[in-house]
């Protein structure tokens, strides 16, 4: 155990601080387009697609980053330095999300006991710690008993946002391990031998 967290703890805070700087890039971006159209409307087609544009860039990063773990696993396993993980891409996001678990089992703690204010504070910081779905959570309403309402008001919504990091990351460490690229490397050009002067 003291040798995994040695191995791969820093990238499980990389993930984390990853996290953090796309949510803060998300946040302003559905700031600034809440204020450009006006914060009465209901439903921002413009704040939605900018805040899908943020989830998907923060995806992305996830991928890169434990596709290149995998890959670097591939070898250290191929030598028998380290043993085969097939769900430690898993493993990693989980650990990363570990701040987002506790506060969505708040969130949901306070949703039981209808403390309203414990649920606005774990709501405002579950919102703006994964900044890149408050688009998404504060234009789409779902149908419930009491009517339509925002996501941002449901508890599941915060335990629902955790999971494509946790796909992905999954995946990606196992693409990464068997070299499998969703984008074909691009061919090298072969580089030419200095001609022997006689």
């Amino acid at each position: 155990m003291k040798k995994f967290f040695h191995d791969y703890s820093y990238s499980s805070i990389k993930m984390f601080v990853n996290q953090i700087a796309i949510a803060i890039f998300g946040t302003s971006l559905t700031f600034a387009t809440t204020h450009a159209h006006g914060a009465s409307q209901s439903f921002d087609t413009f704040t939605l697609v900018v805040s899908i544009f943020a989830v998907l860039f923060y995806l992305f990063l996830l991928y890169t980053m434990t596709w290149e773990i995998g890959a670097k696993d591939r070898i250290s396993v191929d030598t028998g330095r380290k043993p085969y993980r097939p769900h430690l891409g898993l493993l990693l996001s989980i650990i990363a999300n570990v701040p987002n678990f506790i506060l969505a089992i708040l969130y949901l703690i306070a949703d039981l006991t209808k403390t309203e204010g414990m649920l606005f504070i774990v709501r405002l910081i579950s919102s703006l710690l994964q900044g890149m779905y408050f688009g998404i959570i504060t234009t789409v309403s779902v149908f419930t008993s009491n009517g339509w309402v925002q996501l941002n008001c449901q508890w599941y919504t915060f335990f629902l946002m955790t999971v494509p990091a946790l796909l992905t990351c999954w995946l990606a460490y196992f693409m990464g391990f068997k070299n499998i690229r969703i984008i074909a490397k691009p061919p090298q050009a072969p580089s030419e031998k200095p001609k022997m002067k006689k």
